[in-house]
């Protein structure tokens, strides 16, 4: 089963006027798949599962992660420094909902409950990669030293974000190439924990 996420990365930075209040904005959206056996809802998942691009592949789930930014300048003696740096992060996961039918054995119930928690955990490690990268570019940017003047700051400061945009884009995507790695193997095992806790209870 395949995952995806997608950076839209818009920072747009100010060399003057009032910086907006920086944060993390969350939200999570549903589709619903049917099905009463996992093959079903497998086929189901590729076909309302979230899109990354136009006429991409649908996905099992997905997060969207956009990054804004606000940075104002202040003269320090003859040079520039920032002033103010406020920097945002929004995240849109789209996960699947199933309402299991009667007519659903046991089996596929335990295979969709191992899948969809595989799928919510997978995403939420994507938004912790985005929120790292929200407070190194936070903590670079404050730390940046002065310029000799202010065009020459906020050059300075847009070259270390779209430096550290990129770093967490190959984040993202190494944590993808990872778990292409191990997602089968994982899935079975937590299958066999779930059955065995079920026959247990």
């Amino acid at each position: 089963m395949k995952r995806a996420f997608v950076v839209a990365a818009g920072l747009a930075f100010l060399a003057m006027g009032p910086a907006s209040a920086g944060g993390i904005k969350e939200r999570t959206t549903y589709f619903m798949v049917k099905g009463s056996t996992f093959a079903e809802l497998d086929r189901a998942l590729g076909v309302k599962g979230p899109r990354i691009s136009a006429g991409g592949e649908r996905r099992a789930g997905a997060t969207q992660v956009s990054f804004d930014g606000h940075v104002t300048y202040k003269p320090v003696g003859t040079r520039c420094g920032v002033d103010k740096a406020n920097f945002t992060l929004d995240l849109h996961t789209t996960l699947p909902r199933w309402e299991p039918p009667k007519r659903a054995d046991a089996q596929t119930r335990i295979l969709w409950k191992t899948l969809h928690e595989d799928i919510v955990t997978h995403e939420e490690h994507h938004s912790v990669i985005a929120k790292t990268w929200l407070r190194r570019i936070e903590s670079t940017v404050a730390k940046l030293p002065t310029q000799r003047d202010c065009t020459t700051m906020e050059r300075t400061v847009n070259a270390a974000t779209r430096k550290l945009l990129d770093q967490h884009s190959r984040a993202q995507l190494a944590f993808d190439a990872d778990e292409s790695k191990l997602i089968d193997s994982r899935l079975q095992r937590k299958v066999a924990e779930n059955i065995r806790r079920i026959a247990a209870n």
